[in-house]
């Protein structure tokens, strides 16, 4: 049947069974209506063909469109229907032994058109002019054999460009022909044009979509995305937003550190959504944290296992991703040499380049231990945000930088989208002062005879153990004097051996509480206050220095101050 109705009648027209209608000065190809849909369509080679062949076909089976420039079918037609029409037609046929089954094509149900081929390319420069070139023999399976007239559409609103086989085209397909054992003739399509540049931008990466009897250039899906994420941001901006979500987002201290520190320089946000394996932690996000409000979404997920589907694009994209695989005392416990060997966190990595491939921030914010920074894994994670168009600054950070008690070093990474980036860096941010001088004036009044005060005896048993054994697992014991203490880690409950505790003149010790341990990170009390003892050490043991995050924000927002500033004395880019 000639009609078409699915991709492998299509597929079928072209190959084993197509009407050679030649000697009628016209070409049988496949087009669409003004309203989408596939037609079967005769295309006469030159007004005197049209002439020949309005005299032949009557309007019930092939009706002329000025829009097609061709005769297009009105009804499903048969071989033996088209020979009653055309006589002089002839059924051309492929070899035996070249017989296949209609090669498969995209389902454009999943978002993506249908196609022969897909190539990414660049649109280059020829005598000054930008210049598209297509060269193989696809290009004559979709019916751009050498010879062939095409015409050249511009869309400058969607930055796309069509090449359509049209027999009153303007253009012509060229040929290469090689000679050695058999001759062989290559078509190639060669395009000059002055608003290809305007269109697709000036030396930029495009995509072509060869289809029968069309090609399709538009932008490189990393430019798209490019494009689409600072148009967003800049929107936001204008209206004086930006919409985050955390990875790993425990009870979201890093969230309110960020949205505090952009909140201080005037730039109002909203959280989307945040993601965390552990719902006991998200409990806490949602009931203590001023950042989560009823209309953030939460997800308790793994990165890997989380439907990419339910997550909505943002601005900012914070994450922290397990860190256990990267310590040292991580790959220690678990007896592995790399992150990447870690049997339950491995996977991060994976999940986490899912996720940013569809929700497309404008800012990437991620923070580790200072281990993680040579890591195969995060090797990949640059690699992949260089590749899509991100300005990378990274900086070590510390309690000096943050103003704490706790002297805890992490390793801090920042994306910004290129087109935003100018400027930007997260190394030289000023130091945050100190909110207390001595641990002394971060503790609560705990008494004497409280029975948190212990001995701890086993841990000085241990202790001379390690040393025995030449290992360096030194206790951490300090005084409300001090002022600098160790970092203190996500099993603080357990009281471990390297983790500080205070001790006093007769040698008894206690850990610190769960609001002294807020304290000495810079967090705000209120986010764990009522929460018991254990889990409130597990979600501040492995969250950040609070003035750490702020300051990323601080300088985030004034950046983007600056720089939204200065775009409004440039000209709009096309498209934007």
């Amino acid at each position: 049947m000639v009609g078409i109705r699915n991709e492998a009648d299509e597929q079928q027209l072209h190959q084993a069974w197509v009407p050679d209608v030649s000697s009628y000065g016209a070409t049988i190809g496949v087009t669409r209506t003004a309203a989408g849909a596939k037609v079967v369509v005769l295309r006469p080679q030159s007004d005197r063909d049209r002439v020949q062949l309005l005299g032949q076909l009557s309007d019930r089976d092939f009706k002329w469109s000025a829009d097609v420039q061709g005769f297009i079918a009105q009804r499903p037609l048969t071989f033996n229907q088209l020979k009653a029409i055309l006589p002089n037609a002839t059924r051309r046929t492929l070899p035996a032994r070249d017989a296949k089954p209609p090669s498969p094509v995209a389902d454009e149900g999943r978002g993506f058109p249908s196609h022969r081929q897909v190539s990414y390319t660049k649109v280059q420069s020829h005598r000054g002019k930008p210049r598209l070139w297509l060269e193989g023999q696809r290009l004559e399976g979709c019916g751009f054999a050498p010879g062939t007239k095409f015409r050249v559409e511009l869309c400058l609103e969607r930055r796309q460009v069509r090449l359509v086989i049209d027999p009153m085209g303007d253009r012509k397909v060229s040929v290469r022909q090689r000679t050695g054992d058999e001759v062989r003739r290559t078509p190639i399509v060669d395009v000059a044009h002055g608003r290809l540049s305007e269109i697709l931008g000036e030396g930029s990466k495009v995509r072509a979509i060869f289809r029968v009897g069309e090609i399709q250039f538009d932008l490189h899906p990393t430019d798209l995305a490019k494009q689409e994420r600072e148009t967003r941001t800049k929107q936001h901006l204008a209206e004086g937003y930006l919409t985050e979500a955390t990875l790993c987002a425990g009870g979201g201290v890093s969230t309110l550190a960020l949205t505090e520190g952009l909140k201080s320089r005037g730039l109002k946000t909203r959280v989307d959504w945040i993601i965390d394996r552990e719902g006991r932690y998200l409990d806490i996000a949602m009931n203590n944290n001023p950042a989560i409000d009823d209309a953030t979404r939460l997800y308790e997920a793994t990165l890997e296992e989380i439907d990419t589907a339910a997550l909505s694009p943002v601005d900012i994209l914070q994450v922290s991703l397990p860190c256990t695989g990267h310590s040292k005392s991580g790959k220690a416990k678990r007896n592995i040499k790399q992150a990447e060997d870690h049997p339950t966190d491995a996977l991060a990595v994976y999940g986490l380049l899912r996720i940013l491939e569809v929700v497309n921030p404008s800012v990437v914010v991620s923070e580790n231990v200072n281990d993680a920074r040579e890591s195969a894994s995060y090797a990949l994670i640059r690699a992949y945000l260089v590749e899509k168009g991100y300005s990378l600054s990274e900086a070590i950070l510390d309690g000096s930088d943050a103003g704490s008690i706790e002297n805890r070093s992490r390793w801090w990474l920042c994306a910004v989208s290129e087109g935003l980036a100018k400027g930007f860096s997260v190394e030289g941010m000023p130091k945050h002062p100190r909110n207390y001088e001595t641990l002394g004036e971060a503790l609560e009044p705990v008494s004497e005879s409280d029975a948190r005060w212990r001995d701890h005896s086993y841990l000085v048993d241990k202790a001379i153990r390690d040393a025995a054994a030449g290992k360096n697992f030194k206790r951490q014991l300090v005084t409300p004097d001090s002022t600098s203490i160790g970092a203190i880690g996500r099993h603080y409950s357990k009281a471990r051996q390297t983790e500080p505790l205070i001790v006093r003149a007769d040698g008894l010790q206690r850990l610190l509480t769960p609001i002294e341990h807020a304290r000495v990170k810079g967090i705000p009390e209120a986010l764990v206050r009522g929460e018991c003892s254990t889990v409130a050490h597990q979600v501040l043991g492995q969250s950040i220095l609070f003035n750490h995050a702020r300051s990323i924000g601080q300088a985030l927002a004034a950046h983007f101050d600056v720089s939204t500033d200065d775009d409004d004395n440039q000209q709009p880019t096309p498209g934007m």
